[in-house]
């Protein structure tokens, strides 16, 4: 296919409206910080990065994978099975919905001991938790469809709702951290009701309890929990030790300096989404000696990134430093001794991402979710002792270890599962063309 042909195409047209609406609902709440900075205290900031903390986990139990599963099974089914199944999906997280409710009925003092975030707000937590995984099925419908268009309006409103409310109650109404995350709930909550609306309206919804679908789902969602509670882990257990071991400001000021890490995110997260296609079809030749040679290419270019990550790391880590000097409320300044840190561990995670697709290549998921799995247990114990010992600075110090233990765990699977020529320059050019 031409350049011409590929830019005019729609599979072109659709990834650019997926990757800028991914930047914008990325780069928005970190590029608001710096205003909010001046309206929130450390404490309030922290709170708002438990509530987040929680949110995600709950998320994780209520989706229960519905939108994968939904997925997988778009192109299987006809559109009226489609609909019976999407409303089992949904039944399925109304369900979760409320048996996460009555455990927080339960256990809410021991949960606010935790992340600090009172009694209604946990409730109204899992209503959006739920209201986010309606959107969701609604939004991959679209993607499936290939309506990048419409997926793109939808979701930059529901940011743009998010953020106006959100600004309008911590600014005009001064609510403090509530007002932050009121913008959150009633965005989450009105899109979902909105997009259940949606799924009626355009056939996705036939009510049909079936006890097949729910076992289908739960098949398909279950084994994929304890993957993404390891990635939760990673995340979010830092800040939940933060605010027991010591309170929500110190977690407000680490969970601001930790977002300077998204600055890399990004930018590695957009390169992989390019590498991995050109990745994939460059070991796919069968002829011996273009492989030998597209390995060698590969191999350069994995090197040549992780030397421009260093220097990223770097660069970036004196911007951030600049950023949160000059643009930051001087209540937040102490943030920086974490700046460096969330970046070298958003670094490490971008030379991960250099070597795993090896590993998907070779489809050896399983020894991957293994290897997630072990480092994400290793993070719990490591940040705890780190943070009671370090205070703050120990939940950064765990993170950057964990990030580093897990590339390199990656690293040396990769070769193991797909051989390629990593020491070319002590080989003197000599490739292997072993598999």
């Amino acid at each position: 296919m031409s350049i011409s042909k590929l830019i005019t195409s729609n599979l072109f047209k659709s990834s650019l409206i997926y990757t800028f609406c991914d930047a914008i609902n990325k780069a928005v709440p970190f590029l608001i910080l710096p205003l909010l900075s001046y309206y929130l205290v450390p404490g309030d900031y922290g709170i708002i990065a438990n509530f987040n903390v929680l949110l995600a986990i709950v998320t994780i139990f209520i989706m229960i994978g519905v939108d994968g599963a939904i997925s997988v099974n778009y192109y299987k089914f006809t559109k009226d099975d489609l609909a019976r199944y999407i409303f089992n999906a949904c039944l399925l997280t109304s369900i979760m919905t409320v048996a996460i409710i009555i455990i927080f009925s339960l256990f809410h003092h021991l949960i606010y001991e935790f992340v600090k975030v009172p009694r209604h707000y946990l409730f109204l937590l899992v209503l959006m938790a739920f209201g986010a995984t309606i959107t969701s099925i609604n939004l991959s419908l679209w993607r499936l469809e290939e309506k990048a268009l419409n997926f793109g309006v939808y979701e930059i409103s529901q940011t743009v709702v998010n953020i106006g409310i959100s600004l309008l109650l911590v600014i005009s109404y001064n609510m403090g951290w509530a007002g932050r995350v009121d913008g959150m709930l009633v965005a989450a909550m009105s899109f979902g009701l909105f997009s259940l609306i949606l799924l009626y309206r355009r056939g996705y919804l036939k009510i049909n309890v079936d006890k097949l679908y729910i076992k289908d789902i739960l098949y398909f969602g279950i084994p994929l929990i304890p993957h993404a509670l390891s990635f939760w882990i990673r995340s979010g257990i830092d800040r939940i030790y933060i605010t027991k071991f010591i309170n929500e400001s110190a977690t407000g000021l680490y969970a601001t300096g930790f977002q300077f890490g998204t600055l890399v995110s990004f930018l590695t997260l957009s390169f992989n989404n390019a590498f991995t296609p050109y990745l994939y079809k460059s070991l796919s030749v069968d002829n011996p000696e273009e492989l030998n040679q597209n390995k060698i290419k590969l191999v350069k270019i994995t090197y040549f990134g992780i030397g421009v990550l260093i220097i990223t790391c770097l660069l970036f880590t004196l911007c951030s430093n600049f950023i949160l000097e000059t643009f930051f409320s001087s209540k937040y300044i102490q943030a920086k001794e974490f700046v460096f840190w969330a970046i070298l561990s958003q670094t490490f995670q971008g030379m991960y991402l250099l070597f795993v697709n090896y590993i998907f290549f070779a489809k050896q998921t399983k020894a991957l979710a293994s290897i997630t799995f072990f480092c994400a247990c290793l993070q719990l114990v490591l940040s705890y002792f780190a943070i009671k010992t370090y205070g703050p600075l120990g939940g950064a110090y765990s993170t950057v270890i964990i990030s580093f233990v897990n590339f390199m765990m990656v690293a040396f699977f990769s070769n193991k599962v797909y051989n390629m020529p990593w020491l070319l320059f002590l080989e003197r050019g000599k490739v292997k063309t072993k598999k």
